[in-house]
């Protein structure tokens, strides 16, 4: 009877030793599956968060622009309105370039007229922007990536808006 029992004890500790084998083999396959997906995972978010943050500097400026165009076709004065409108744009960006940020003003056939407006004359002796005339304005901006992926660290960004003289 110790004969079988020697024996049965005897086949026990391999099995409990391949099954410990197994685990550590299966710990060490996770360890393995990790480090390869980890980095692609940072990766992956690492890109949606400065496409986020890309996203929102390309929808402040296009807002700013708008901003800026809205400011010139309806308070437009005698004075020159395009420091006032780089101003607004500048201000409705959060810091955007005053020196990226162009105006120009044209007459509803096309042709370039100053970026003014005088109502305090008829509008036939105006030489400015008058009702119906439009005022474009055109703002750059480059964005600088946080996490430089495949196709550089600096994206060019442009909003040009073109509104009609009120």
């Amino acid at each position: 009877m110790s004969a079988t029992g020697n024996h049965h004890g005897d086949t026990l500790k391999p099995a409990r030793k391949r099954s410990s084998d197994r685990r550590h083999r299966a710990r060490g396959q996770s360890m393995v599956e990790f480090a390869l997906v980890f980095p692609l995972f940072i990766l992956l978010v690492a890109g949606m968060v400065d496409f986020g943050i890309g996203l929102y500097s390309y929808m402040t400026l296009v807002n700013a622009t708008r901003e800026g165009a809205r400011l010139g076709t309806t308070a437009c004065t005698a004075l020159a309105c395009t420091n006032a409108v780089k101003a607004r744009v500048t201000a409705a960006s959060g810091g955007l370039n005053p020196s990226s940020v162009s105006v120009a003003c044209t007459t509803a056939a096309g042709a370039a007229i100053a970026c003014t407006r005088n109502t305090a004359i008829p509008p036939s002796a105006q030489n400015g922007v008058k009702d119906g005339d439009s005022v474009t304005v055109t703002s750059s901006y480059t964005y600088h990536m946080i996490w430089p992926l495949t196709f550089g660290t600096q994206i060019p960004m442009t909003s040009t808006v073109t509104f009609m003289a009120e």
